[in-house]
């Protein structure tokens, strides 16, 4: 996976596209930046470091007059697509079939040339506050069903992101770029392992741009969850701030409820920097940090192999 990547990310106009790239690139205090956004005029790119990798994400404008331009041209703009991520406004159920639509004249092209690209459907603006929105939740449904049954041989990776869950936008690029590297799944056997032997609640490995490289989760109770993402997010703003500002060290925290134990590691490979992201509760700190050299020692090993 060395060389240069070409992203797309498309759907319809107000989808919220660019704003997930605002939100992704800031991780925090990008509420003022979000507001101020206006409609992307036919494409703009954006360059991201991913390992051995440059990535450039085009955001395509989605107004029907670009749209026409991008299928009219689908050579010029769709060509060498190493990834789709395609966004489809969960809020905006009268849109549906113009978004399936489109999505429909990306698919047909990628078919056409046989080009075998990743995909990824996000049910963007899934907000919190909507999780337990039955309609919103029917809807997601329907969507997942109609385009599985549209496309049952294309791999397809379905996402729910909201610009306020940043790690649903973290999650939304990393799952993409995991895909084009089979040392990922052994990064993500590893973490599982682990995660068993520390018995904590989560182990997350971020490149140095916040981009998640595997992550792994415990079976939380409801009551722990909500402070478990506020730690992970505690982290991911964490690390932002660490290579902005150039603090050094590496820090821990315990929940003001006392309940989990949070650990970030820096930690530098081949001239890469990769911060380790460890949840548990309290009463295994102990266990945790006798156990955790083995397990960098182990995961130095893949992510060299990676690098």
């Amino acid at each position: 996976m060395e060389g240069l990547l070409k992203i797309i990310v498309s759907g319809l106009d107000n989808a919220g596209k660019t704003s997930i790239l605002t939100a992704l690139d800031k991780k925090y205090d990008f509420a003022k930046d979000i507001l101020q956004l206006k409609p992307t005029i036919r494409v703009e790119y954006h360059k991201m470091n991913f390992l051995r990798s440059n990535c450039v994400i085009w955001d395509m404008g989605g107004q029907e007059t670009y749209r026409e331009i991008y299928i009219n041209y689908q050579d010029v703009y769709f060509d060498a697509t190493d990834l789709l991520i395609y966004v489809i406004d969960i809020q905006d159920p009268e849109r549906f079939d113009n978004s399936l639509e489109y999505l429909n004249a990306i698919l047909t092209f990628f078919s056409e040339s046989e080009m075998d690209v990743p995909i990824i459907i996000t049910f963007h603006k899934y907000d919190p506050e909507l999780k337990a929105d039955e309609e919103i939740l029917a809807n997601i449904e329907k969507l997942r069903e109609k385009i599985l049954n549209e496309y049952p041989d294309i791999n397809i990776l379905f996402q729910q992101s909201s610009i306020y869950d940043i790690i649903s936008i973290v999650q939304l690029v990393s799952y993409g770029l995991s895909v084009f590297d089979k040392k990922f799944f052994e990064l993500s056997e590893l973490l599982e392992y682990y995660l068993e032997i520390f018995n904590s609640q989560a182990l997350i490995v971020f490149d140095r741009n916040g981009i998640i490289i595997s992550e792994y989760y415990n079976d939380i109770e409801p009551e722990v969850y909500v402070e478990l993402l506020d730690s992970i997010k505690e982290h991911i703003f964490l690390l932002k701030r660490m290579e902005e500002e150039k603090i050094e060290g590496n820090f821990d925290f315990t929940s003001t409820e006392g309940i989990l134990f949070s650990y970030l590691l820096r930690k530098k490979i081949k001239n890469e920097m990769f911060f380790v992201s460890a949840v548990l509760r309290e009463q295994q700190k102990e266990n945790f940090f006798e156990k955790f050299p083995a397990f960098l020692d182990d995961l130095v090993k893949i992510l060299e192999q990676i690098i």
